[in-house]
């Protein structure tokens, strides 16, 4: 999967090449709609060649030798993309590109040097890297998820001190003592295994700690040890630690891919929620927060913006504001989000634009004038 870093990348290698760029929607929950992206590149097709009516001849041939290498390029897929979007860059006479997307992604072509990067914004992170901890009374097993699936890194067993020697409470030449008999034993027993336990949780923060790469632990196994093991990480110092109830003590392989895909989609769609409430909330104070398209333009073009936050419906319905709004962040070290489902829809609202500023241009700007007009 091609991460946005190598995006930018292309684009600035492409940046005075005439280039074509086509993101395409994969889904396909209805058999019937299958082969739909194939509708969608001839419209997008027409809509450029609309587009480029007035432009030189050669300029338009050069489009159209893209349009035919791509077709070419795609011919021999006959069913649907298996991907849920799809990216394909043309330039220089080649296929630069050709990109299955983890999101889903408007439909949209551009005609132009560089390549197209607000749409890519829309699909969610590519990254899936994560830990996974399943823990039982006995033994927990530690998971690394990442691009090629999911693979067991190391166990870590609950082993009572006396499995290391003799058996608890056995005496020599195998005969046992009066005092494991009854009560006193199980419980002498009991306590062992508790602190066997309390062991392997404290070996397992660790461990974990430890571990490289900076990415999310999810935590499952039994009911019973589930909080325990949480304490565990979180008291090691391990960040990003995510209780995950589904995965069982016997959680098979698919069932941590699923657990981890969905808990990072949860995990962003909790993020996108907060910084959207958190700019909405500075800009009701008169604070470093701004929302609606005018405003944002505005605050780019004076080179304030820290994080310019799109809605994905606004990159779907104005590509080109939103291109135009995602090279300007770029170029001023901005972070850029495209926000999705409920964060979308309450950024929708207030014109589809925001963000947050390192400095507000129209605050000085008042003051000076107010200042002025004292004067």
């Amino acid at each position: 999967m091609v991460g946005f870093t190598e995006l930018v990348a292309l684009d600035k290698e492409l940046a005075t090449t005439p280039t074509l760029s086509l993101y395409l929607d994969g889904r396909s929950e209805n058999p019937a709609w299958r082969t739909a992206w194939r509708r969608a590149l001839k419209q997008e097709e027409t809509r450029l060649r609309s587009l480029l009516a007035d432009a030189p001849h050669a300029e338009r041939e050069a489009f159209g030798d893209a349009v035919a290498l791509l077709e070419q390029h795609l011919s021999h897929r006959r069913g649907a993309l298996d991907a849920p979007g799809w990216l394909g860059v043309v330039a220089g006479g080649e296929v630069m590109l050709d990109a299955p997307l983890r999101g889903t992604v408007p439909t949209y072509g551009q005609w132009g040097t560089g390549v197209a990067l607000a749409p890519f914004l829309c699909a969610p992170s590519t990254s899936q890297d994560a830990w996974v901890c399943i823990v039982d009374s006995r033994a927990a097993r530690i998971f690394r998820n990442d691009e090629q699936g999911v693979h067991r890194v190391d166990s870590l067993r609950a082993t009572p001190l006396a499995e290391h020697g003799e058996t608890m409470g056995a005496g020599r030449r195998g005969r046992f003592h009066q005092a494991t008999r009854g009560g006193v034993g199980r419980d002498a027993a009991e306590r062992e295994r508790r602190a066997a336990r309390v062991r392997m949780l404290h070996a397992l923060g660790e461990r974990v700690r430890a571990l490289p790469h900076a990415a999310a632990v999810f935590v499952g196994g039994t009911p019973q040890m589930l909080d325990e093991a949480v304490a565990a990480l979180t008291a090691a110092g391990v960040e990003r630690v995510i209780e995950t109830p589904v995965l069982g003590a016997r959680a098979r392989v698919n069932e941590i891919a699923r657990a981890v895909r969905d808990g990072l989609a949860a995990e962003r769609r909790a993020q996108d929620a907060q910084l959207v409430e958190e700019i909405e909330r500075l800009f009701a104070d008169d604070g470093l927060g701004l929302t609606g398209a005018a405003t944002t333009g505005r605050a780019l073009d004076e080179r304030s913006v820290q994080v310019l936050v799109l809605s994905e419906t606004f990159v779907a319905a104005q590509p080109e504001v939103a291109e135009v709004f995602v090279r300007s962040a770029l170029a001023q070290d901005a972070e850029v989000r495209v926000v999705s489902d409920e964060a979308s829809r309450a950024l929708e609202e207030s014109g589809g634009a925001g963000a947050l500023l390192r400095f507000s241009p129209f605050r000085s700007a008042t003051v000076d004038e107010g200042e002025l007009a004292g004067v």
